[in-house]
This record gives C-alpha cells, sequence and structure tokens, in this order.
C-alpha cells in the first residue's frame, strides 16, 4: 500500500509489450488448436505423413519431403508417433514467425516515426490480421505450411536487415541461401517465386534499400532459384521419378473459374491483400524495399496458384499472406493518420518537411 498523501506513479504500457502479450496469446492458442487438428487427422488415419517417407506418395506432397522427416527424426528417439513432431515443429515455426513479423514491423519506417496512438492502432493491426490469416490453415491441413511461413518471414527479415561490412554482408548471402535450400526440401515452389520477386525489386530505385548492394542482391536472388529449380528437379527425376499427379488433374484454370463454389473462401482471404494492392497503386510510396520484393514474389506464386492450384485451399498462399501483414499494417496506419505525405516514390536520404521518411530502416 502507497503511503498516505504520496501520490501513486503509474507506468503508462508500451504499445510494443501490449502487443507482445497479445500477439504471445494468440499464438499459443492456435497452437493448441492446431494440435488438436492433427491429433483427429492421425486418428482418422494413423499412417498419415508416412507414405512420404517410404517414397509412395502422390506428387507434389512427395517433393516436401523436409518437415516430416524433421517430424520422424523428432518423434524416434522417444518412440513418440510421429503428430508430436509434426506439433512441436508447427508451435516453434508459429512462435519464431510471428515475433520475428512483429520485429519487421517494429523496424520499418512508417511504424518508428508514428505518434504512439497510431502504433496501438498498428499493434491491433497487426495481431488481428494474423490471427485471420491463421484461421485459415487447416484449409485443409498440411504439415508443411506453418514451416513455410517462418521461412518465408526469416527471407524477409535478412532481406530487411541494414547494409554492413563485407563479413557481415557475406554471412547475409549465406543465410539466404541457406534458407532456400531449407525451403526447397519444404516446398520447393514458395522459395523459387519468393527469390524471384527479388530480382525486379535489385532493378529499381527500391533496390538501393535492400540489405545487399544491387549487384549482390540480384546475383543471390538468381542462385535462390537456381537453389530452388535444382532441388526440385534432382527430387523429381533422381529421388523420387514414380511420383505422379495420380487422379489429380495439374492445370486448375478451368475448374477455378467453372466452380463458383471455389470462389468464397478466395475473396475474403485475398481481401487484405487487394485492399493493401490498392493502397499502393494510389499512394505510391518509398515503402519498404524488403515487403515490395515480397509482394512482387506473391503475384508471381498467386498468377501460378491459380493455374495449377485449387484457389480454394487459400492456405498454399498463407505464407505468402502473413508476411505481407507489416506492409498492410504500415498502409492501414497512413490510411488511418496520414502520418506520411504521398509522394511518388523516389530514393529518399533523410526527413523533409513534408515529412516523408529515410530510406534505410535500423536495427
Amino acid at each position: 500500500m502507497p503511503r498516505p498523501g504520496r501520490p501513486i506513479v503509474v507506468t503508462p504500457l508500451s504499445p510494443q509489450r501490449a502487443t507482445r502479450v497479445a500477439l504471445l496469446i494468440s499464438l499459443l492458442s492456435v497452437c493448441y488448436l492446431n494440435y488438436g487438428t492433427i491429433r483427429q487427422v492421425y486418428l482418422s488415419y494413423p499412417d498419415a505423413g508416412m507414405e512420404v517417407l517410404r517414397g509412395t506418395a502422390h506428387a507434389p506432397e512427395q517433393y516436401r519431403v523436409g518437415v516430416l522427416w524433421c517430424a520422424f527424426r523428432l518423434s524416434e528417439p522417444f518412440s513418440l508417433k510421429l503428430r508430436y513432431g509434426a506439433t512441436v515443429i508447427d508451435a516453434v515455426s508459429l512462435l519464431v514467425a510471428g515475433f520475428l513479423l512483429l520485429h519487421v514491423l517494429e523496424r520499418t519506417a512508417v511504424y518508428r516515426r508514428s505518434r504512439v496512438e497510431m502504433q496501438w492502432l498498428g499493434g491491433a493491426a497487426f495481431v488481428l490480421l494474423v490471427q485471420f490469416y491463421l484461421m485459415w490453415v487447416w484449409t485443409p491441413q498440411r504439415a508443411e505450411t506453418l514451416p513455410t511461413t517462418l521461412l518465408v518471414v526469416l527471407t524477409l527479415w535478412l532481406w530487411q536487415l541494414k547494409r554492413g561490412s563485407l563479413r557481415r554482408d557475406c554471412g547475409v548471402i549465406a543465410s539466404l541461401l541457406g534458407v532456400a535450400l531449407v525451403q526447397s526440401l519444404v516446398r520447393a515452389d514458395v522459395a523459387f517465386f519468393l527469390n524471384a520477386g527479388v530480382l525486379p525489386v535489385t532493378l529499381s530505385p527500391l533496390g538501393r534499400r535492400l540489405s545487399l548492394r544491387r549487384r549482390a542482391a540480384a546475383t543471390t536472388s538468381v542462385a535462390a532459384v537456381l537453389i530452388a529449380g535444382g532441388v526440385q528437379l534432382y527430387l523429381s527425376r533422381v529421388v523420387y521419378p514414380q511420383a505422379n499427379y495420380g487422379y489429380v488433374k495439374l492445370w486448375q484454370l478451368r475448374p477455378n473459374l467453372v466452380h463458383v463454389l471455389r470462389w468464397p473462401s478466395f475473396v475474403l482471404f485475398m481481401g487484405p491483400l487487394a485492399w493493401l494492392a490498392g493502397q499502393l497503386k494510389r499512394r505510391r510510396l518509398a515503402v519498404d524495399a524488403s515487403g515490395m520484393a515480397l509482394l512482387a514474389g506473391a503475384a508471381m506464386y498467386m498468377a501460378a496458384w491459380v493455374v495449377v492450384g485449387k484457389i480454394d485451399e487459400v492456405r498454399i498462399f498463407l505464407p505468402f499472406a502473413i508476411g505481407l501483414t507489416p506492409l498492410t499494417v504500415e498502409m492501414a496506419m497512413l490510411w488511418v493518420g496520414d502520418n506520411v505525405v504521398s509522394e511518388t516514390v523516389r530514393p529518399v536520404s533523410s526527413v523533409s518537411a513534408s515529412g516523408s521518411f529515410p530510406s534505410q530502416q535500423t536495427e
């Protein structure tokens, strides 16, 4: 109890701390629900995932062996079932990806230079948007969805780092290529389009704001694309040449257009991304370069998804959608608070009287 006559000092809660608490509660809830879903899958089909490890699954699931192999290695020493290893991998992937993505948002110029009220709004919008996307993770459940999300967010974070010494740049390059290699064993198509999206950004004025210099960034992007393509060819032609698509049709463009029951989930899921595209087209601000690289890769991936994938299985696009959450929140903060004056995209070296923000983020 405070002494009589002594004023009570109340320390205000920072928006960053409140966002972390809300995000942790949200992610732990998803982890719990995710275990229940995984348990139901394995109770209904006890041999789920083992056909991939045996090499008898259909394409393309057979080529996505990375997560199930790791889950098996985690479960085997403790004589546990495969679902426990898969649950641990999903939980770690979700928690690390969530807080790493929040760090990406907090390092953006729009968030750092906003008023405290707008940071509260940005934090709330971030948690709600992440929770919205995670509602679709079970459409249907796949072992590689959340690990792929982590690898996409990690790639985004690496491209956002501040430029440093040659030794630091070499470390970033090695990390990006290593993540691309791991991603190729989980979902090679995501690794391919994710890194392909970096290349057009390196050729634009935004390329000066990536974590690597333009030539190094372009070379790293091309190398990562070649890694993804090479791993996919090796798995499909050498390791698992017997894998085929079975009864599933490879081309899905016509069914996607004809079967109207596939449209509602696609339209609902893509709503925030459509709003983001509209805001970027209208404002044309000098936004985060790594986010724009991810957006370019997501646009390429969506075109391929509509042609060869079922658009009602929106969890296919979920890693890109979650990765674009910081950019979406940036645009929402500008739309609500108008903290940055709209201007044509151009290099910005310092804060100007118009309220524009610097081109390079700090760590």
